[in-house]
């Protein structure tokens, strides 16, 4: 039974190794003409100049590895809601065709209780084990992201999507595995060539 235990463990290691991010909900403009975008600039929503800079640098690192040319908004806009003409003057010198835009949505704290009662015994073994069981409860933050691509020539939204992962620290590994979870599906979409 300890080696069955111990299974369960490591499998629950592996699992949270893999992606924790699936999208939810997505749209995608049926009357935009295209062409798939070659060149974008990217956009990352929020109030820490830190993680801006980590999350565009790291979105357009993985965009640059599939074959888009891909330049982070940061080095030309401030943070902040004033940088609209600084974003325009940006996505016309780049020549950009496409701007992805990532803001967090929601942030859901959520409860996971797994009982951990005994394994053995019969019913009397498993009453007098149930005393002694605790079960093993974890907090975990469950963060909504929104994704949009907009034409900047029409200035129109063409595609969107509203993924969920696990909450990490570790922004760099968090985008890469959002990128990794979109990028495919950009293309599949025809907004990315």
């Amino acid at each position: 039974m300890k080696a069955l235990r111990l299974l369960v463990i490591v499998a629950g290691l592996v699992l949270s190794a893999c992606s924790t991010i699936s999208i939810t909900n997505q749209w995608r403009d049926p009357s935009w003409p295209g062409p798939p975008a070659s060149h974008v600039v990217v956009v990352g929503i929020s109030r820490s100049d830190a993680m801006r800079h980590i999350f565009e640098d790291t979105f357009s690192q993985q965009l640059q590895a599939a074959g888009i040319q891909a330049a982070p908004s940061y080095t030309q806009i401030p943070a902040g809601t004033t940088g609209a003409i600084g974003l325009r003057d940006l996505v016309k010198s780049s020549g950009a065709q496409a701007v992805l835009v990532t803001r967090v949505q929601r942030v859901e704290q959520r409860v996971s209780v797994t009982p951990s009662g005994p394994m053995y015994g019969g019913f009397y073994g498993w009453y007098g084990g149930a005393w002694a069981s605790v079960p093993d409860v974890q907090q975990y933050d469950v963060v909504t992201l929104e994704t949009s691509v907009w034409d900047p020539r029409t200035e129109k939204l063409v595609w969107t999507v509203t993924t969920e992962g696990i909450g990490s620290n570790n922004i760099p590994k968090a985008t890469t595995e959002l990128a990794q979870t979109l990028i495919p599906k950009l293309k599949t979409d025809g907004i990315l060539r």
